[in-house]
């Protein structure tokens, strides 16, 4: 009896140890899988590093619908120690902007805002985008950067012919009024992005309604303000 029942459990035995090693290596697949979709919806919600200095808050990294020539964008966040309209703050600023890309999705339009920051002239920029070896800057409406920079634009012109890693680019400037049915039409592209205004206008309305572009009021550097008693209560 007992002979019998060791033939039967040889007999059993690779097949349990088969199902099992079927049943670990099915796990193990299924893991994978989960594994693979989690990156895979990481990388679409999670934007890339373009900057050390400019972090990018929404990245759409290839073409999107049809408009222009592969037309996307992505909105990136600098601080900034100017308003708007140019005067110097106590405080910085979040400053939110987007780049607006064709169809070649040429990074090294980040480098030339990278400059464009550190020489402090960003501070008017809502949009940016650079097409066919021209870098069109869209300014808040209503904004004279000369008027606390008289050297604004020639710095501009300048750091776009000597942009780092590119060839020589022409810089041209636009404006930009927050007015979502563009009732005043104010809003003036120039060019960039290569289709007809009306459509490039609405589709710059729509992203500055979905990001708020420029000053985030109720997102700002205060500095701290310590109680005139402070001192007094502290040394106690």
């Amino acid at each position: 009896m007992a002979n019998f029942q060791g033939r039967i459990w040889r007999a059993v035995l690779p097949m349990i140890r088969y199902v099992a090693r079927a049943r670990r290596s099915k796990a193990g697949a299924q893991r994978s899988k989960a594994a693979m979709i989690l990156d895979q919806e990481q990388a679409m919600t999670t934007p890339p590093v373009y900057s050390q200095f400019l972090p990018c808050l929404y990245d759409q990294a290839q073409p999107v619908g049809d408009l222009g020539r592969g037309t996307h964008y992505s909105v990136f966040r600098s601080i900034e120690w100017r308003e708007l309209d140019g005067d110097f703050r106590d405080s910085g600023r979040f400053h939110d902007f987007a780049v607006v890309w064709d169809e070649d999705h040429d990074t090294r339009i980040v480098s030339f805002v990278e400059r464009l920051h550190t020489h402090g002239l960003l501070w008017p920029i809502v949009f940016i985008g650079e097409r066919k070896g021209v870098v069109t800057i869209l300014l808040w409406s209503d904004v004279d950067p000369t008027v606390e920079r008289g050297d604004w634009y020639e710095v501009v012109k300048e750091l776009a012919e000597n942009a780092d890693e590119c060839d020589v680019w022409t810089a041209d400037f636009g404006r930009f009024h927050r007015d979502p049915a563009n009732r005043e039409g104010r809003t003036d592209p120039t060019g960039i992005i290569n289709d007809s205004q009306e459509l490039v206008v609405t589709y710059l309305q729509t992203i500055d309604v979905l990001w708020q572009l420029g000053e985030k009021k109720r997102a700002v550097y205060k500095p701290i303000s310590l109680p005139s008693d402070f001192m007094e209560v502290a040394g106690q």
